[in-house]
């Protein structure tokens, strides 16, 4: 029998936080029935805690069939660009390179009593990739910490990513 495992992802550029729910088929993708959560570079480790929670409680697992349903309709790519364009009006951002040009991310894992941060390498503007499999830049800590807690873990977790963009 599968774990009970909640994934996000999490970005960051210097501007926003922003918290996107993560669901299990064949590949993880974004939920489309969760809508992504934007915060500000000022929001307190209480609200990135409590962002972090809530996108993780709307994470799924689907079997084989659901997941190719959901992919082949086209939903998860049409939600997330109609999410970047509106992330750029709202902040300003002319172009997606002007946007994603400094935002790093952290993949997260929530299993049983412990959450995992995995900070991540910015390949390219549409890329990241894992530093490590279980390097010391993963950050892993009790679920049952507090709000203020997780979020100083996320922030810890962003000042761990890595960067080759310029």
């Amino acid at each position: 029998m599968m774990k009970n495992t909640s994934r996000a992802s999490v970005y960051f550029n210097g501007d926003l936080y922003e918290f996107i729910t993560m669901s299990q088929g064949m590949l993880n993708y974004a939920e489309p029935e969760a809508t992504p959560q934007i915060l500000s570079h000022t929001s307190t480790d209480v609200q990135l805690g409590e962002a972090l929670r809530f996108a993780l409680s709307k994470s799924k697992q689907v079997t084989v069939a659901e997941f190719q349903e959901i992919f082949k309709s086209g939903l998860i790519q049409k939600i997330a660009k109609e999410r970047e364009v509106s992330v750029m009006q709202q902040y300003g951002y002319k172009t997606r390179k002007s946007l994603m040009k400094r935002m790093d991310c952290c993949w997260i894992t929530g299993q049983g009593e412990k959450i995992e941060i995995k900070p991540t390498h910015h390949k390219n503007i549409d890329g990241y990739s894992g530093i490590s499999n279980d390097g010391p830049e993963i950050l892993v800590v009790a679920a049952d910490i507090t709000d203020s807690q997780l979020g100083a873990a996320l922030r810890e977790g962003f000042s761990r990513c890595t960067s080759a963009i310029l």
